[in-house]
C-alpha cells in the first residue's frame, strides 16, 4: 500500500512537472531584467533616494535597511513577472513551477539527508579555494551581506536581515533558478546540461570569486534534488538550511569571537 501510494505521488509528480510552455527566450529576459535590477538599479535607487532625502555617509543603518526593502521589492517583482509569463501567458498552474505539496514531506527529508552528506564537500571546496589563493598570496574578500552581518548593531535591521536571508531569498531564488530557470535550459539542453548550468549562474550571481565552487556546489544539489522529486520542496528547505547555518556560524562569530572570521 505505502509503494502504491509513493508510485501514485511520483506519477503525480510528473503530471505537475508535464510540458514547460516558456522558452529559453523567456528565461533569458527575466534573468537579465533580475541582474539588471539587482546590480544597477538598486544601487541606483539607493543613491537617488539617499540624495533626495538627504541621508549622510553616517547614516548606514537607515540606508541598510532600504537596500534590504529595494532588494525584497525586486524579487517580489521578478516572481510577480514569472507569475505572468507561467500562469497567465502560458496558462500553466503554479505546479509547473515546482510549487507542489506533492510528497513535501519524504522530499524535504531527502533533500536533507543529500545536504548533509553534501556539506562536507562544501566545506573542503572552501578549505581547497582559500588554500590556493592563500598560496598565490592573495587575501579572500567577505561577501558584503557577510560583513554586514559582522558589522550590523541594530536589532532590528538584523533581525530583518536574517528573515529575508533565512526565509524569503531561498524561496524566490528557488522559484526563479530551479522552477523557472533551469525548466526552460532543459528543454533546449537536456537535464544534466541544465543543471549544470542553472548551477553556475546561481554561483555567478553572487559575484564571490572565492565563494564560487561552494556555492556551485550547493546548486548542483538543489537542481538534483528539483529534477528528481520535481517539486521546490527539497531544494526549498536545503536552501533554507544551508542559509540558517551560515547565519548562525556568522552570528557566533559575531558575538563569541569579535567578528573574526577563521583562517584557512
Amino acid at each position: 500500500m505505502c509503494r502504491l501510494l509513493r508510485v501514485n505521488s511520483i506519477q503525480t509528480q510528473n503530471n505537475y512537472s508535464n510540458a514547460c510552455r516558456w522558452s529559453l527566450n523567456d528565461a533569458t529576459k527575466v534573468f537579465f531584467a533580475y541582474l539588471a535590477l539587482m546590480f544597477v538599479g538598486m544601487p541606483l535607487f539607493v543613491r537617488i533616494f539617499k540624495i533626495f532625502f538627504g541621508f549622510h555617509a553616517q547614516s548606514n543603518a537607515e540606508l541598510r535597511m532600504l537596500a534590504l526593502f529595494a532588494s525584497l521589492f525586486i524579487n517580489v517583482a521578478i516572481c510577480c513577472n514569472v507569475y505572468c509569463i507561467v500562469c497567465i501567458k502560458y496558462r500553466h498552474s503554479i505546479t509547473a513551477l515546482g510549487l507542489s505539496p506533492v510528497n513535501m514531506s519524504h522530499n524535504a527529508r531527502q533533500g536533507v539527508i543529500r545536504y548533509l552528506i553534501t556539506l562536507p564537500i562544501i566545506i573542503l571546496a572552501g578549505y581547497v579555494v582559500n588554500a590556493v589563493f592563500s598560496y598565490y598570496g592573495i587575501t579572500p574578500e567577505m561577501q558584503d551581506v557577510v560583513q554586514w552581518v559582522l558589522d550590523e548593531k541594530s536589532p532590528l535591521i538584523l533581525g530583518c536581515l536574517l528573515f529575508f536571508g533565512i526565509i524569503i531569498a531561498p524561496i524566490i531564488e528557488e522559484i526563479l533558478f530551479r522552477g523557472f530557470l533551469l525548466s526552460a535550459l532543459k528543454k533546449s539542453f537536456g537535464g544534466r546540461y541544465a543543471v549544470t548550468m542553472s548551477a553556475a549562474l546561481f554561483s555567478a550571481v553572487h559575484i564571490d570569486i572565492f565563494a564560487f565552487l561552494q556555492i556551485f556546489i550547493l546548486g548542483l544539489l538543489l537542481g538534483h534534488l528539483y529534477e528528481k522529486t520535481k517539486t521546490l520542496a527539497a531544494s526549498i528547505i536545503v536552501h533554507i538550511t544551508h542559509n540558517l547555518l551560515t547565519l548562525v556560524f556568522l552570528l557566533c562569530l559575531k558575538y563569541f569571537f569579535d567578528g573574526k572570521v577563521p583562517g584557512f
